[in-house]
């Protein structure tokens, strides 16, 4: 495994963590394919390869996934970990941010998180407050990082704004070969100002797993119209090089779509897991490396930057 820092906190992160929406949320079958069980063994699994960087948040299956990690950390040693969680934007008043840490905490099993995360911008409420307090949060101990998800660049460097000591860590935005509009303005800006990117469905919620194609999509009606919400009509080129490629160096199409996320410094991915074979997959994702023909290949005539 390979690890970075966590934007300019000293805290050490590992390039590929887990992300947890599928602990907790019927959308990825849970109940069904999943459970409390199989959860934890996973989260144990996965420090054992040596990801130490678990995602979670607060709407995440309603706090199960939370519980559930809390249930793992108790077996567990604590400052192995680096635990990231979120509060949703309807929260984000003074009031109600220390009110979700606190619950967050609870849930978790735990004194601190590492990183706490503002799901979402809100639409409602100003940003300020919440900054300021998060800010008092993190110098008492009950964080140890501050953190956004889903902003854009304005948005960020707004959130930015209103710290007054420290410095937002992290951004987490959706980031594929299928979704990188990203790379625009908010990746370039982030690597010079030491923010990490946190890559959230860098497998495009299974499409760059080579399990789909034209015809070939989810079964579930819930899944197929939210891909198509997502990524409305999908460059199925890309799946269809991203397979070639991976055949070519002897790994799968999801080793490879998450190799190519966390091709460069500041950016880490969280896929998810349903069993042990995936985060095993997932795991070896950090040993591939990608030459500049293999980039220029993958990319093809996606969107790029440069």
């Amino acid at each position: 495994m390979r690890y970075e820092q966590l934007g300019k906190t000293g805290i050490r992160i590992s390039k590929i963590g887990l992300g947890t929406w599928q602990f907790g949320a019927s959308y990825w079958g849970w109940g069904k394919e999943l459970g409390e069980e199989e959860a934890i063994s996973i989260i144990r699994s996965a420090v054992e390869l040596g990801i130490n960087f678990i995602d979670t948040a607060e709407i995440y299956g309603w706090g199960r996934s939370e519980r559930v990690i809390g249930k793992a950390l108790s077996q567990m040693d604590r400052e192995e970990v680096v635990i990231a969680t979120k509060v949703f934007p309807y929260r984000v008043t003074v009031s109600g941010v220390l009110k979700a840490l606190r619950n967050s905490l609870r849930r978790l099993n735990t004194g601190y998180v590492d990183l706490y995360q503002i799901h979402w911008p809100s639409p409602i409420f100003p940003l300020k407050g919440a900054m300021r307090a998060l800010e008092r949060e993190l110098e008492e101990g009950r964080i140890r990082a501050i953190g956004v998800s889903n902003f854009s660049l304005k948005q960020m460097e707004e959130a930015r704004s209103y710290l007054q000591r420290h410095d937002l860590a992290s951004n987490q935005v959706e980031y594929n070969l299928l979704k990188r509009e990203v790379e625009r303005d908010l990746i370039p800006h982030c690597q010079r100002e030491g923010i990490t990117i946190i890559a959230y469905s860098p497998l495009a919620q299974g499409l760059l797993t080579g399990k789909y194609g034209p015809g070939r999509m989810p079964k579930g009606l819930q899944r197929r119209l939210n891909l198509w919400h997502l990524y409305g009509r999908v460059d199925w080129s890309v799946v269809e090089r991203l397979k070639e490629l991976a055949e070519r160096k002897g790994v799968t199409p999801a080793q490879l779509a998450l190799a190519w996320v966390i091709r460069e410094d500041g950016i880490v991915a969280i896929p998810g897991a349903k069993n042990l074979r995936q985060l095993e997959d997932n795991v070896k994702a950090a040993e591939i490396d990608l030459s500049r023909e293999d980039l220029s290949f993958l990319e093809g005539s996606s969107y790029s930057h440069e």
